[in-house]
């Protein structure tokens, strides 16, 4: 009997993200609120939308329904993040991603890792539509610049 309602569960969820603007999906379960409308994914968490990528260990996702799917609206990650966002890979131990202004938050041990390039920060800040990065650090030793340069022999 516990098997059936587990596979109901499964099945209902697995429908009920079909029916979203992205999706998500977690080794340890994910929870679904109606009241609140969010879902809360634990374990190896994989979340994409028509921006991003995402894997944490935790994530807590906010959405309104809009023209009868459900549209993620704020995401919060938790613990070994990493987002990804065209050729650029962003990680650190909290992050959120808000729709409305198409941005993504990090905070603790960030960094951004693009083809020619790795920075990092305590906290960073990313505006996907006009392409801007800003970057912060608590002191200056904190933010490191390592440039990648192709060697022709490999």
């Amino acid at each position: 009997m516990n098997k059936i309602l587990i596979f109901i569960l499964i099945a209902f969820l697995h429908f009920k993200l079909a029916y979203s603007e992205g999706y998500i999906k977690a080794d340890n379960g994910i929870e679904w609120d109606s009241d609140k409308q969010t879902y809360t994914a634990i374990g190896n968490v994989f979340f994409k939308n028509e921006n991003i990528e995402a894997n944490s260990q935790k994530m807590i996702a906010n959405y309104i329904e809009e023209n009868n799917n459900e549209v993620f609206t704020i995401v919060e990650f938790f613990k070994s993040i990493v987002i990804y966002f065209n050729d650029e890979i962003y990680k650190g131990d909290y992050g959120i991603y808000t729709k409305k202004n198409n941005t993504i938050k990090l905070n603790g041990n960030v960094s951004i890792e693009s083809p020619n390039r790795i920075l990092m920060g305590d906290e960073l800040i990313v505006e996907l539509d006009n392409n801007k990065r800003s970057l912060n650090s608590n002191n200056k030793e904190s933010i490191v610049e390592v440039l990648i340069e192709k060697n022709e022999n490999n």
